[in-house]
């Protein structure tokens, strides 16, 4: 199964929390741009691992970010503040969104910070006896896609988002090499459809 997604959000310097939440809210707060490599991992509800997925993060508050897959399969998540583009350079195919359809479905776009958290989510630390600092959030909207999504964070910096799905599924991504409040070109969250291109639930740009 291809996770379809979307993105993120996250930090390598910011200042001392007392807490979970606090560190989670001085993301919000403080972090304009993101850039990151991630392998995501999808584990069925027994835990087996199903897939393994590498690729590149670009975010940048509020409300953009393109997400890029490489490996296994190349595909395309780019949200512009107004839509979100998921494309498929395999089956020529890309599924146009209203960003603001997609608010509790696309974890990546609530994240990017163009809401307040508190609007879409219940927020509450977790202990899972590991190294990490944990904060679930579970989305108000009910017919979102995920029915948890957990963030967690060591020495104060984003390394694992966690997602699980209505059936019970788990998918881990793990971030490095992050680098934040940087540069990044306009360009980078900006999608024309190529030539040829199926364009499902939207007009072609």
């Amino acid at each position: 199964m291809r996770f379809l997604f979307l993105f993120l959000l996250m930090h390598s310097s910011m200042s001392v929390a007392d807490s979970g939440l606090d560190t989670l809210k001085q993301f919000h707060n403080n972090i304009k741009t993101l850039k990151a490599e991630f392998t995501q991992v999808l584990h069925d509800v027994d835990a087996n691992e199903v897939q393994e997925s590498r690729g590149i993060v670009w975010i940048q508050r509020p409300g953009l970010f393109r997400w890029e897959y490489s490996n296994p399969y190349p595909q395309v998540i780019v949200a512009d503040g107004s839509k979100i583009w998921i494309y498929d350079p395999e089956l020529e195919q890309v599924t146009i969104k209203k960003e603001s359809d997609a608010i509790g479905s696309a974890p990546g776009l609530v994240l990017s910070g163009k809401r307040a958290l508190e609007e879409d989510f219940n927020m509450k630390e977790i202990d899972r006896k590991d190294a990490y600092t944990w904060v679930s959030l579970t989305p108000k909207k009910e017919d979102a896609d995920f029915s948890e999504i957990a963030v967690a964070f060591i020495d104060k910096t984003i390394a694992i988002l966690e997602l699980k799905d209505k059936l019970g599924q788990r998918t881990k991504i793990h971030f490095k090499g992050l680098e934040t409040n940087i540069s990044l070109d306009a360009s980078r969250f900006e999608f024309r459809t190529p030539p040829g291109t199926d364009v499902i639930g939207g007009e072609q740009l």
